[in-house]
């Protein structure tokens, strides 16, 4: 039965070794972390938080640098992010939980994965970026890219980025200029983020990007048997869906596929809780009744617009 208000939430802070971490906890039920997109806070998550807390205890934090968590001590990797996740859950006292990641939170969820699969119920990858040969950009806009992470690295050119960024006359030149760089999407809102970054920030959303440019999984020689969700636009103008699908299947046995239908990689805007319910209730139920039926712990199909 659909849950008509949204579960309430609290937000709260937890010192870890190697970050202090900003996290949204709503919803009952076994625990699932949502690991963070790109340049992505609290306010962003909370309807679909709230959405799979009718079925979960959702836990969605913002990666250190973002937002109100501190930055690593060392240079930011998804290794360190791995590393953050097990100490959160340790601090949590979860023995197991489940995980999902979207975009960029595809490479971070999978690096998770690796570190403690051994303690994952089952993943989720929602149009997620998993490699860059599943990228829609060409080799040399790739490399160009590349060279512009490398560059944006010297803190003499990133404070001067950074600077632009905050102006509020020239963020909408640096917003065409990366929008044609990375053939990112005008749905994004990158002038709001931009005129906001910290400098904390843009150091992670760079290095964030050199593992998109850079980043392939290793395939291990049996597949995992933890069930894997995978949903994604086969319209998504940044990833080829085909070749993100193989590299899921390259990793995974038991894979539930989910071929959307939607125009962009990102919305426009966040769904609200009363969207994902209107739109999702009965789909992610069955997908429930299912998996309990099978005596599998499960985690529900997060789309609409199916072929």
């Amino acid at each position: 039965m659909i849950n008509v208000q949204p579960a309430s939430y609290r937000k709260f802070f937890i010192d870890l070794p190697i970050a202090r971490l900003h996290v949204l906890e709503t919803g009952k039920g076994d625990p699932l972390v949502m690991v963070p997109a790109t340049i992505s806070e609290l306010e962003d998550w909370l309807s679909l938080a709230q959405f799979l807390g009718q079925w979960f205890r959702v836990y969605f934090f913002e990666l250190p640098g973002h937002g109100k968590s501190t930055p690593f001590r060392e240079r930011f990797s998804s290794h360190q992010v791995a590393c953050l996740v097990e100490q959160m859950v340790d601090e949590l006292g979860f023995d197991r939980f489940n995980l999902l990641g979207f975009s960029f939170g595809g490479i971070l969820a999978m690096r998770t994965f690796e570190r403690l699969s051994a303690r994952v119920d089952r993943l989720g990858l929602i149009a997620p970026c998993l490699g860059t040969r599943a990228l829609t950009l060409s080799p040399t806009r790739q490399f160009w890219l590349q060279q512009l992470t490398k560059l944006l690295a010297r803190p003499a050119v990133q404070a001067r980025f950074h600077s632009l960024a905050r102006n509020p006359r020239t963020t909408p030149i640096l917003v065409k200029g990366l929008q044609k760089a990375g053939r990112l999407e005008e749905t994004i809102p990158l002038q709001r983020k931009l005129g906001k970054i910290t400098a904390d920030t843009l150091t992670v959303v760079n290095a964030q990007v050199q593992e998109i440019l850079t980043t392939e999984f290793e395939v291990a020689p049996i597949k995992h048997e933890v069930p894997c969700y995978f949903a994604m636009s086969i319209y998504d103008p940044l990833l080829h869906f085909d070749v993100t699908l193989n590299i899921v299947h390259d990793h995974f046995a038991d894979v539930n596929v989910a071929r959307l239908t939607y125009p962009f990689h990102q919305p426009p805007r966040p769904f609200t809780y009363e969207e994902f319910n209107r739109d999702l209730f009965e789909t992610v139920a069955a997908f429930m009744r299912a998996e309990i039926n099978r005596n599998v712990p499960a985690f529900p199909a997060l789309n609409s617009g199916f072929d």
